[in-house]
């Protein structure tokens, strides 16, 4: 019981300083912040990652011999969104738990049950956890994260992941916790749709790699007589 106080200290901390109807908000009250962060949330809609999708496409049709390599990762984002999707909506309906704008609280999970009992429960204001938008953008991200390699592009990326986090909170969306829950799901997501659509690639350079490796050494060996 001590572990899950805890947590909702952490979800009403992070509700005080970040979301933009508490007084104690390190964001203020301006209406630049408030658009910055209806912008960016956006992000989290599905329309960033379809646009992606799109723009490697054309790549990969284009000239799909020279871009043949974008294939994997175009499966690897679509499989991403699509398992992030029926995972986060499932977790909704199982937790049922009340946004911010409806309680103060953040304990109040409801269950499925009462989703069933209350048909009035079944509003969106009933499944803050976890949440829907972070789940979205940071499935991507993750994606991308395993495939570039560029630090100067992962880190952007994942300064936009945790602006889309933020925001849900600062437009009294989510709590912080459903954030959290939302980066960790989509991680073991991609992961596991990665490795599953990579691993042939992965052994294929492993494979090379060792044969490589047997090639030197047996140079070595006749240089040196052995």
């Amino acid at each position: 019981m001590q572990l899950t106080t805890n947590i909702f200290s952490i979800d009403r901390f992070f509700f005080k300083h970040l979301s933009y109807i508490s007084e104690s908000s390190i964001f203020g009250h301006s209406e630049s912040v408030k658009k910055f962060f209806r912008f960016i949330t956006n992000f989290g809609e599905g329309y960033f990652e379809l646009l992606l999708i799109v723009v490697l496409l054309s790549f990969f049709l284009i000239n799909k011999k020279k871009y043949s390599h974008l294939k994997k990762c175009i499966l690897a984002i679509i499989f991403t969104l699509l398992f992030t999707q029926i995972t986060v909506n499932l977790m909704k309906i199982l937790f049922a738990r009340a946004r911010p704008s409806i309680t103060v609280n953040p304990e109040r999970f409801y269950g499925i049950m009462t989703l069933i009992k209350n048909s009035s429960f079944r509003k969106g204001s009933y499944t803050s956890f976890p949440s829907g938008h972070t789940i979205t953008a940071w499935g991507t991200i993750w994606i991308l994260s395993f495939y570039i390699k560029s630090r100067f592009i992962k880190i952007p990326l994942f300064i936009l992941g945790i602006l889309v986090g933020i925001s849900r909170v600062y437009l009294v969306r989510h709590w912080i916790t459903d954030v959290i829950a939302s980066v960790i799901i989509s991680y073991f997501i991609a992961k596991f749709v990665y490795k599953k659509i990579f691993k042939n690639k992965e052994k294929i350079v492993k494979r090379n790699l060792i044969s490589y490796y047997r090639k030197i050494s047996v140079k070595i060996f006749r240089r040196n007589g052995i």
